[in-house]
């Protein structure tokens, strides 16, 4: 069931994210704020004119990140909530957020983080300091309430429309490897499936996405990035896929009804800045919906990737969705507010 808030219960809402899985989730979570005057904050890109072509107000922010640190987009953050003067603030994190919503918040906005399904064991950055000055918070494990006291849990938004049972025969063929669009090469995947390629394991035509690498596979179709809809119809098509432990990559082969093959990135390697991909894949492991491997890939692999019953996802299933818990969120607090000036 969906809960609606009344159009008295506020007014206007900003939505801001950086670019990618964050922004996408709150995409995803918007449908409960349709009533609102919305207005999205992002960075340039595909996603933000796909927003304003929807009739979207958007306002971008240069990025800000670890790669990308600038005082003026620092500035640019707090001067834009200076002339918005946000009621409620929703976000999904990262950087380009926490100028905006600290100066928000010291205006008196209302303020919502939602964690990422990436985040298993462990807060992002972004997460535990709007914690800190008063950001309500919902996360999409139940591991992460130590880091997040208080956070309301939710069944994760990626795995919505992943199917109960695996699926069978879909007459696919040929492998799918992605490596996402991280900007720290991961070669060591690449190796691993030239190695499985040589010795025949993967199953062809072979698709290879190598992202930021300077190198690329001996085997196969490759292309360094390729577009959301040459992706999707890649995941679809493949009776294989083999990937990085992005959230958003295994999430859409697992809606498929394809139990990816994964190497997650670490950190130790220099293959990203922390181990949440390492986490996220072994809980989802443990669920049942994901092969981990480590540094090759064999048959067993894809064997055991056929077997998977996606079984795990009966203990989420009485969990709430994470639009509906946003809504109840923001309807509870209005009803609270009533109640004390009554």
């Amino acid at each position: 069931m969906v809960i609606t808030i009344t159009k008295s219960a506020v007014t206007r809402v900003h939505l801001i994210a950086s670019l990618g899985g964050h922004l996408e989730l709150l995409v995803n979570v918007a449908q409960v704020l349709s009533h609102m005057e919305r207005t999205w904050i992002t960075s340039e890109g595909a996603r933000a004119e796909a927003l304003r072509t929807d009739g979207e107000t958007v306002r971008v922010l240069r990025r800000l990140d670890r790669g990308n640190r600038s005082i003026r987009a620092v500035c640019a953050g707090v001067l834009l909530a200076l002339r918005e003067r946000p009621q409620l603030v929703v976000t999904t994190g990262a950087g380009l957020v926490v100028p905006f919503a600290v100066t928000a918040r010291l205006l008196g906005a209302r303020l919502v983080f939602i964690e990422t399904m990436a985040r298993v064991r462990r807060g992002s950055t972004t997460g535990r300091f709007l914690r800190r000055i008063g950001a309500e918070v919902l996360v999409q494990w139940p591991g992460l309430t130590a880091s997040y006291p208080g956070a309301v849990v939710c069944f994760p938004t990626l795995l919505e429309g992943v199917p109960r049972e695996r699926a069978g025969d879909r007459g696919a063929q040929g492998t799918f490897v992605t490596v996402g669009s991280h900007d720290e090469a991961f070669d060591r995947l690449l190796e691993a499936v030239d190695d499985a390629a040589d010795r025949q394991v993967l199953p062809g035509p072979l698709h290879v996405q190598f992202g930021v690498s300077g190198r690329t596979t001996r085997h196969g179709e490759t292309a360094a990035y390729v577009t959301p809809r040459e992706f999707a119809e890649r995941m679809a098509g493949a009776a294989v896929v083999v990937t990085h432990g992005g959230a958003g990559a295994m999430a859409t082969a697992l809606r498929n009804g394809i139990a990816p093959v994964v190497m997650p990135r670490r950190a130790e390697l220099g293959e990203h800045v922390d181990d949440h991909q390492v986490e996220l894949t072994d809980l989802l492991a443990r669920l049942d919906m994901v092969v981990p491997v480590e540094d090759s890939i064999e048959e067993r692999h894809l064997r055991a990737s056929r077997e998977l019953t996606f079984a795990g996802l009966d203990e989420l299933a009485d969990l709430p969705r994470v639009p509906d818990a946003l809504a109840r969120m923001l309807a509870e607090r209005r009803g609270s507010a009533r109640r004390a000036r009554s």
